[in-house]
C-alpha cells in the first residue's frame, strides 16, 4: 500500500494531467453536438466490428458441431436410398412380394488426415473399431466414393484412398452397363484410369461412372466421375476418368457397412 501512495505521489502532475483531459473530452463530447455526433458515430462503427468480430468467432467454434449434425443426418438419407435395400421381391406370376431389407448403413465420420501428392495416399478419419468399422469397408461421400478401410484402432481409421497404386474396383458406364477397372497413376489428383474397356463399347466424352457391385465393395450406383479422354490401347479401351471427389476437400466421409457382405463372401469362397 505504502508503494501504491509512493508511485501516486511521483507521477501525480501525470495523473493529474490524464484526469483533467479525460474530464476536458467529457465535456467536449456532451455538450458540443458535432462532437457528440461524431464520436457517437465511431462508437457505434467500433462496436458493430466488435459484434462482427465475436459473431465470427462464434460461429467458429459451432460450425464444427454443425457439420456433425449434416454428417448424421446425410447418412440416415444415404440408408434411406434404394441401392441400400436388399431386394427380396419374388419374380412369379402368382407371388408379389416386394418388401426390402436394408443392406447398407453408414457411419458419419470427420477426416483428420488427408494425403494427395503422394504414390500411395491415405485418409484418417475419427472412428474405429468400436464404432462399428472393419477392415475391407468401403468409404463415400457426398460427391462419390472415397477408398477403402484398410485399417483400424479403437477410436481411428486408415482409409486407402483411390489416390493410391494398390487401389483398384470394377466401374460401370451408367448409360449402357458395361465396366471396366478402376485405377490411379499416381500423376494428377484429378485424373483416374479407366481400363479393359471392351472395344465394341461406345464411348464418348462426358460419360458418367458409377460404382457396380463386381468388386463386392460399394453399393451400386455411386458417383464415380466423366470419361475426360480415351485410347485404344492394345485389344481394350483406356480412358482418362475425372473423378467427381475433389480429394483436397473432403471434410466427412460416410463408411459403408454392408449387412450381406460376409454371407456373400462366404458362399463365393467356397472351392
Amino acid at each position: 500500500m505504502r508503494e501504491l501512495f509512493a508511485f501516486i505521489e511521483k507521477h501525480s502532475f501525470i495523473l493529474l494531467f490524464l484526469i483533467l483531459q479525460i474530464v476536458s473530452f467529457i465535456f467536449i463530447v456532451n455538450f458540443n453536438e458535432p462532437q457528440k455526433s461524431r464520436f457517437g458515430a465511431v462508437s457505434n462503427a467500433f462496436q458493430g466490428r466488435i459484434y462482427s468480430l465475436t459473431q465470427k468467432v462464434t460461429r467458429y467454434f459451432y460450425l464444427d458441431v454443425a457439420n456433425q449434425r449434416l454428417a448424421n443426418e446425410n447418412a440416415k438419407l444415404y440408408k434411406n436410398q434404394e441401392y441400400s435395400k436388399f431386394d427380396h421381391t419374388i419374380n412369379i406370376t402368382h407371388v408379389n412380394d416386394a418388401e426390402n431389407n436394408q443392406q447398407y448403413e453408414y457411419i458419419p465420420a470427420k477426416v483428420l488426415n488427408n494425403s494427395t501428392n503422394k504414390i500411395q495416399n491415405y485418409i484418417t478419419i475419427n472412428k474405429g473399431w468400436k464404432h462399428g468399422i472393419e477392415k475391407n469397408m468401403s468409404v463415400i461421400c457426398p460427391s462419390g466414393i472415397v477408398g477403402v478401410v484398410v485399417r483400424t484402432s479403437k477410436n481411428f481409421s486408415l482409409i486407402m484412398t483411390v489416390l493410391n497404386s494398390n487401389f483398384r474396383v470394377s466401374t460401370k458406364f451408367k448409360n449402357s452397363g458395361f465396366y471396366g477397372s478402376l485405377t490411379w497413376n499416381g500423376k494428377d489428383y484429378k485424373i483416374a484410369t479407366l481400363e479393359e474397356i471392351p472395344l465394341h463399347v461406345i464411348i464418348n466424352v462426358g460419360d458418367t461412372l458409377v460404382t457396380n457391385t463386381y468388386s463386392n465393395l460399394f453399393p451400386s450406383e455411386i458417383m464415380v466421375g466423366t470419361i475426360e479422354s480415351f485410347y485404344q490401347n492394345n485389344n481394350f479401351f483406356s480412358a482418362d476418368v475425372r473423378l467427381s471427389t475433389d480429394f483436397k476437400r473432403i471434410d466427412y466421409v460416410y463408411v459403408v457397412k454392408d449387412l450381406y457382405k460376409k454371407e456373400r463372401e462366404n458362399l463365393e469362397n467356397i472351392q
